[in-house]
């Protein structure tokens, strides 16, 4: 008896032991309810300053995980969220700031799909890990990057 007891206290053991290290390498991220906070963040400071967005959230995978287009927004303009989330994704930093690398490197504007256009920002984990991106476009540059930023707080 002592002896399954022993053997059952062991299994236990090693059962938690394998589930917190499965927890300890699982990789975070971007959940459709934190992207559903980060659209609606947005989609609230753009209608409250009366500018026509669309927005884009995308995860680490490049798939989209929520998407909106404000109804006097342009339909080219859920175009380049998309690019601006693609970039910022791929590039890990804001869409706007890749500019500052293409410049000085001309090669990299060929990059299919680069826009660098603020309105883009990666979104990042509670620990430092890339995981996706948002893209607003429809208003001035400084109202993507407005919103998108806003998205971004209302993610973590």
């Amino acid at each position: 008896m002592k002896k399954i007891t022993a053997l059952c206290a062991s299994l236990a053991l090693s059962v938690v032991a394998a589930s917190s290290v499965q927890a300890e390498d699982s990789r975070p991220y971007l959940s459709s309810a934190k992207a559903l906070k980060g659209v609606q963040a947005c989609h609230e400071l753009a209608a409250k300053k009366g500018w026509n967005m669309a927005m884009i959230i995308i995860d680490r995978g490049d798939d989209v995980v929520a998407s909106f287009r404000m109804d006097e927004a342009l339909p080219a303009a859920l175009t380049g969220a998309t690019l601006k989330a693609g970039s910022s994704l791929s590039w890990s930093m804001p869409s706007g700031d890749i500019a500052n690398i293409t410049s000085k490197k001309p090669e990299f504007k060929v990059f299919p799909g680069l826009l660098t256009v603020g309105g883009g920002e990666p979104v990042f984990s509670k620990s430092g890990k890339l995981i996706g991106a948002i893209g607003v476009a429809g208003g001035y540059v400084e109202h993507d990057q407005e919103c998108a930023k806003t998205a971004v707080a209302a993610m973590k």
